[in-house]
């Protein structure tokens, strides 16, 4: 949940087209790396670890809020 807001609100993220010169080069080897399959994948185990490691740890800290 996105602080701030209820769950029937609907928050919109709005992407502003940016140059290439104008990035940088943190944000361009990130946009390259996402290309990857590999990337994404260890990506997604890394998340998942984390929020398994939280669980096992705190499991009233992941509890869903109304």
């Amino acid at each position: 949940m996105i602080s701030g807001f209820t769950s029937n609100e609907v928050a919109t993220l709005v992407l502003e087209k940016t140059e290439v010169e104008d990035l940088p080069p943190r944000i361009l080897e990130l946009r390259k790396k996402i290309h990857s399959e590999e990337y994404l994948n260890n990506a997604i185990l890394r998340i998942a670890h984390v929020i398994s490691t939280k669980l096992v740890e705190n499991p009233e800290e992941l509890k869903l809020r109304d």
